[in-house]
C-alpha cells in the first residue's frame, strides 16, 4: 500500500522530498556503491532541486558515485524554456560537484523516436537488467492525471515492453518522450510530489474514484518491489476529508 504524507506548503514538502532524496542516496551508495534517479519536471521538484543545491548538504551527497536521469522530456533543445533538462541545469547540476558523466539527458537535438530508443540503449547499458531498477523515481501529477508524459488515452499506456518511449500527444504542442509504466513500477522508491489547489479534485478522484487508469495514468503506479509514498500539500489534498497532514 502506498504511504500518503501531507504538509502545510509546497516548501515544507520540498524539504522533506530533499531529506529524502539524500538518505536514499546514502543508503544506496552504501549498499550498492552508486544511487540512480530519474527526475521530474514541475514547479514543486525545482524546489527540490534548488534544495540539494544548498551548501550545507554538499557533505552528506557522494556527487561522484550519484547518477540522475530524467523520467521524461519535452522534445525541444535542451536550452529551450520548455525543457526539464534546462529547469534542473539551472537549478542543480550547474550549482553542484556532479560529473559530467553522471548527467544522463536525453539528445533532443535528434528526432523523438531516435532520441527514445537511445535513451532507452542508455538506460539498459546501466542497469543491465530486465528492467530499470532506480534507487529513486520522482513523479508529479498533472491536474488531468498524467504522470511523467503518460497522458490519459494515449497509445503510450499500452506499452509492456519498451522501457522508453517517444509519442505524439494531441493535446500537447510537443512530442514526449517517457518512461513507460512498467520501467517506472520496477524502481525500489517512487515518490510522486503533488502540490495545489488545481490538482485537489483529481487526487480525490484517484485515491477514492474507481481505478480507471486510462483515463487517470498515475493509478498505473504501483511498485512491482518497491515503495510508493505520495508528499502532498494541503491544497492539493484539501478534498481528501479522511486524512490528515503533518
Amino acid at each position: 500500500m502506498p504511504s500518503i504524507e501531507i504538509f502545510p506548503d509546497p516548501s515544507t514538502l520540498a524539504r522533506v522530498a530533499i531529506d529524502l532524496f539524500v538518505t536514499l542516496a546514502q543508503e544506496a551508495i552504501q549498499a550498492r556503491g552508486r544511487f540512480s534517479a530519474a527526475l521530474s519536471g514541475g514547479s514543486t521538484p525545482q524546489l527540490v532541486y534548488a534544495g540539494l543545491a544548498e551548501p550545507d548538504l554538499q557533505e552528506k551527497l557522494q556527487w561522484e558515485d550519484i547518477h540522475l536521469f530524467f523520467g521524461d522530456e519535452r522534445h525541444v533543445l535542451p536550452d529551450d524554456p520548455m525543457s526539464n533538462f534546462r529547469m534542473v541545469q539551472e537549478h542543480l547540476f550547474s550549482k553542484v560537484a556532479l560529473p559530467e558523466e553522471n548527467i544522463h539527458r536525453l539528445r533532443t537535438e535528434t528526432d523523438a523516436i531516435t532520441a527514445a530508443w537511445d535513451y532507452e540503449e542508455t538506460l539498459r547499458a546501466f542497469f543491465n537488467s530486465a528492467w530499470p531498477r532506480f534507487d529513486l523515481i520522482l513523479l508529479g501529477m498533472g491536474s488531468d492525471g498524467h504522470t511523467a508524459s503518460l497522458f490519459p488515452q494515449t497509445a503510450a499506456l499500452n506499452e509492456e515492453h519498451r522501457w522508453f518511449i517517444a509519442h505524439q500527444v494531441p493535446s500537447q504542442l510537443f512530442w514526449r518522450l517517457t518512461l513507460t509504466k512498467n520501467a517506472i513500477n520496477a524502481a525500489r522508491q517512487i515518490i510522486v510530489l503533488v502540490s495545489g489547489e488545481s490538482k485537489a479534485a483529481t487526487l480525490a478522484d484517484v485515491f477514492d474514484g474507481p481505478y480507471d487508469p486510462a483515463q487517470k495514468p498515475i493509478q498505473y503506479v504501483s511498485p512491482t518491489d518497491g515503495d510508493l509514498l505520495w508528499l502532498l500539500d494541503r491544497d492539493a489534498a484539501s478534498q481528501l476529508p479522511t486524512r490528515k497532514g503533518r
